[in-house]
């Protein structure tokens, strides 16, 4: 227990975007996790696993909003625009824990700083691997923590409020001043995950 409530949160469905930069942040954490059990020295909050064990937990709370996964857990209602002609990215509630969210987040600046330094942050990151390369998940660990702690706006509030109304898994029509209060919002989640969330 962290002594702290769950925060609800806004997450795009990204099909399987997500899941794949999580799959590769934890592979490169796991790595990380093995090295200190050989005897290396890591800086917190990657030692003693901490960073390892938030992203996992994240990714349970996430995942079920993402992709094949939000359908397999009835989670995958449709979101349109005013008069539902429009279908755009949907949106979806997921409750995190904020400290989980913090500790990713601080261990994405310790992975940077570990980049360019000695030792096993830096000889893992610098491993070959298929996908994503050591700056690319650098990067990932810090876009997942942002998406994750995006503050809230007016517009984030009404777009959470709306969605909560109707439902996990329903089908969504905005009205006109929940699609400005969408776009707005789409376009701040756009600035943690570069990926066009207000389209079809």
């Amino acid at each position: 227990m962290t002594g702290f409530g769950p925060r609800v949160v806004l997450v795009p469905d990204l099909g399987e975007d997500l899941a794949h930069a999580m799959e590769e942040l934890e592979g490169l954490l796991r790595v990380l996790r093995a090295a200190e059990d050989d005897g290396a020295v890591l800086p917190a909050p990657l030692a003693g696993g901490a960073a390892l064990a938030a992203l996992r937990r994240l990714w349970r709370a996430v995942a079920p909003t993402q992709g094949r996964r939000a359908a397999e857990s009835w989670l995958a209602g449709r979101l349109y625009g005013p008069g539902g002609l429009v279908e755009h990215v949907p949106l979806r509630l997921v409750d995190v824990d904020p400290v989980d969210v913090a500790t990713l987040s601080a261990a994405a600046v310790v992975l940077g700083l570990g980049a360019g330094g000695l030792g096993a942050v830096r000889e893992a990151l610098e491993a070959d691997r298929a996908k994503l390369s050591g700056a690319e998940l650098v990067v990932a660990a810090a876009r997942i923590s942002g998406l994750l702690d995006l503050a809230d706006t007016a517009e984030s509030i009404l777009v959470r409020e709306r969605l909560a109304a109707a439902g996990p898994g329903a089908d969504v029509v905005l009205t006109p001043a929940q699609e400005e209060a969408y776009q707005a919002t789409a376009g701040r989640l756009n600035t943690m995950w570069p990926r066009r969330v207000s389209g079809p």
